[in-house]
């Protein structure tokens, strides 16, 4: 594997807010920094559908104070992954109710291929939940994000093929990947960046350049292995340094073994 530093400071994906703070000035500065955006941008919308991409859905936050989205996975008929950061109010740095996480999957326009909400959340055994928090700058060191995964159980199956998850894949640098998500500028169809390619890579974190934006954390990363699409990481951050950050299987392996709930 390519060693990568711990020093940068990267902005995470998602796109939640508190209503009562967010406004127009927020808005425009996020549609500045274009953040997880590299060069040109070469995401297009994923025409494809079936399996794995009908999988991977919305995972939206709808709530009296908040609302929020994200991109998450069915990686069982009633489990999604996605990023812990999603699921956590960044006011209180404790999950959202269960009633107000929404999951719904292949969203295309007005239609979706199934719906369901939170009966439980799951968290990595070694990162127990903690709040992504930006400092006064806008970032954050790389570091912080090593738990940022999840896991929510789901109070229905799903009649939608989940992706499978990559067992052995390795982390060279230019292994060809596609990175899946509804951003928060296209949120209505889903949008794929493909054959963006692994930068550097070690346990904790994979550093690529795919085309991301907020409303994408926790969005699957593809990669082929034995000649099918499987998930190898899910993005959770923009990096500062030309390159983007998602979290690979080996970053939370205890998640799809510890899918009840308490």
């Amino acid at each position: 594997m390519h060693p990568i530093g711990r020093s940068p400071l990267v902005r995470v994906l998602s796109a939640v807010m508190l209503l009562a703070a967010w406004g127009a000035a927020a808005a425009a500065e996020e549609e500045e920094l274009r953040p997880g955006i590299l060069g040109e941008d070469d995401r297009t919308i994923l025409e494809d559908e079936g399996p794995p991409w009908d999988a991977v859905g919305q995972v939206n936050i709808g709530g009296f104070r908040s609302s929020g989205q994200c991109t998450g996975t069915l990686i069982a008929p009633d489990l999604v992954v996605t990023a812990a950061h999603c699921v956590l109010s960044p006011a209180t740095g404790k999950p959202f109710p269960l009633g107000d996480i929404h999951f719904l999957a292949a969203v295309r326009a007005s239609e979706n291929k199934g719906h369901a909400t939170a009966r439980c959340l799951r968290f990595p055994a070694d990162h127990p939940p903690a709040p992504v928090t930006p400092s006064a700058g806008g970032g954050m060191p790389l570091a912080t994000l090593a738990g940022d995964s999840a896991l929510i159980v789901l109070d229905a199956a799903l009649d939608v093929e989940p992706a499978p998850l990559a067992d052995d894949i390795r982390p060279e640098p230019g292994l060809a990947l596609t990175h899946v998500a509804y951003p928060g500028d296209r949120r209505f169809l889903p949008v794929a960046h493909r054959n963006c390619t692994l930068l550097g890579a070690d346990s904790s974190f994979w550093l690529n350049d795919c085309d991301t934006h907020p409303g994408s954390s926790g969005g699957p990363v593809f990669a082929i292995e034995d000649g099918g699409w499987k998930i190898a990481a899910i993005q959770v951050a923009a990096g500062a340094g030309g390159a983007n950050i998602a979290l690979p299987r080996t970053a939370w392996p205890s998640l799809a073994r510890d899918a009840d709930c308490p």
